[in-house]
């Protein structure tokens, strides 16, 4: 270490030990009495007082300026990423699984899949005896049957009416009569559909010779893996009582759940690596690179937190539904926000604050809110300007000669 080096530090020392010196001498001085008979008024606290509190203007002498040698930073917009971490869990995507419910009441009479297997869409999973549905075909046979005799008895009256041997009145009847029994077949085909009757069923059956089915037999609406059997052969179910589901687990959604704090900093289509979750030092072997597909508007219930959404293809059967998983965003600071040093900010029971440069001798503080902060830099949202210049050395001093000029005030 040089000589000057040397003069420059003790001058430091002196210069801090002046000003602690002259904070104690003030704050004994504070103590004296006022006479006796008289008030003298305290004042209002600074953290109490309902006006703004004024920009704290610190002044430096020539000496003060060489000996601190104060290192600024100018503002300007230079994004950062961080990153965020946050516990994941893995559900089936909303397209890619499906709960096969009962449409009617009945009792199970085949089985064709059983958990585990994979199935097709339109496959048969089961088949239920039901006299319900006996009743929903014979009512739909029923009136198939009138519509027919009723364009039969339209047609037939036509002929009558032209040649003058039947009234009008009596057509116009008969053409009431079949939309009626038309409608009447609209509505049992609207009930068969409901039950899983598709039109091609429907147009096997022949009114005159078909007998009315028992049996309805439930197909696969998707393709995938069933998942879960919840029935037995012979069992008795009720309409929509849940009798199996059906995973296809080629694509999952994996919602990641974040503090309320963090959550402006992703929003849609914002990077995510999702890992496996391990214990200890275990290494994380299965990575899925993805985007949030879309974020909640509200805090989860559960978790107090902020569910993002995402949608990921699996790899190699991987995640698992069911899986809990590890999320890392890649954050996104807004715009408008940009950052700063963190030896640039002091902070003031729930304030963080900054020493902004007027010249190299003046010195301004000024309360900043800060949105995050990393190892060693701070997200800013408002507060500065870029172009500004902050100090970010001899922080600590600039705070002490700024309560300095306060005592002093």
């Amino acid at each position: 270490m040089n000589v000057l080096s040397s003069q420059k530090i003790n001058s430091s020392i002196k210069s801090a030990g002046l000003i602690l010196l002259s904070l104690l001498f003030l704050g004994s001085c504070s103590s004296d009495t006022s006479p006796e008979g008289t008030t003298t008024d305290p004042g209002t606290p600074p953290s109490l007082s309902d006006k703004e509190t004024q920009e704290q203007v610190v002044r430096l002498t020539e000496q003060q300026v060489e000996d601190l040698n104060i290192k600024v930073y100018a503002v300007e917009k230079d994004q950062i990423n961080f990153s965020i971490n946050a516990p994941g869990q893995v559900f089936a995507a909303p397209e890619r699984i499906s709960v096969v419910s009962s449409p009617i009441n009945g009792r199970v009479s085949k089985i064709y899949v059983h958990e585990g297997d994979r199935v097709q869409k339109g496959d048969p999973l089961l088949t239920l005896e039901s006299l319900e549905f006996a009743n929903l075909v014979g009512d739909y046979l029923e009136a198939t049957a009138e519509v027919t005799y009723q364009e039969q008895q339209v047609e037939r009256l036509k002929v009558l009416t032209e040649e003058k041997i039947s009234p009008e009145r009596t057509l116009q009847r008969s053409q009431a009569d079949l939309r009626r029994a038309m409608t009447k077949q609209s509505a049992s085909l609207a009930r068969l559909r409901a039950v899983g009757i598709t039109n091609n069923e429907v147009q096997n059956w022949d009114p005159f010779t078909s007998d009315p089915k028992s049996e309805l037999t439930i197909h696969a609406p998707i393709s995938g893996v069933l998942n879960q059997h919840l029935i037995d052969l012979g069992e008795s179910v009720n309409s929509y009582d849940k009798l199996l589901d059906i995973i296809d687990n080629t694509e999952v959604l994996v919602k990641g759940f974040v503090s309320a704090a963090d959550a402006p900093f992703v929003r849609e289509g914002t990077p995510v690596v999702i890992t496996e979750k391990t214990e200890g030092s275990t290494p994380q072997k299965k990575r899925i690179e993805s985007t949030v597909s879309s974020v909640n508007p509200a805090l989860d219930e559960a978790n107090k937190s902020i569910v993002l959404n995402s949608i990921v293809p699996t790899q190699n059967n991987w995640p698992i539904v069911g899986q809990s998983v590890r999320m890392n965003y890649a954050a996104q600071p807004s715009d408008s926000s940009f950052t700063i040093p963190l030896s640039a900010i002091q902070f003031e029971q729930q304030d963080a604050a900054v020493f902004v440069q007027r010249s190299p001798r003046e010195y301004v503080k000024r309360i900043v809110e800060v949105e995050r902060m990393t190892n060693d830099r701070a997200v800013i949202g408002s507060g500065l300007k870029p172009g500004e210049k902050i100090a970010v050395s001899q922080v600590f001093s600039l705070k002490a000669l700024e309560r300095f000029e306060q005592f002093a005030d």
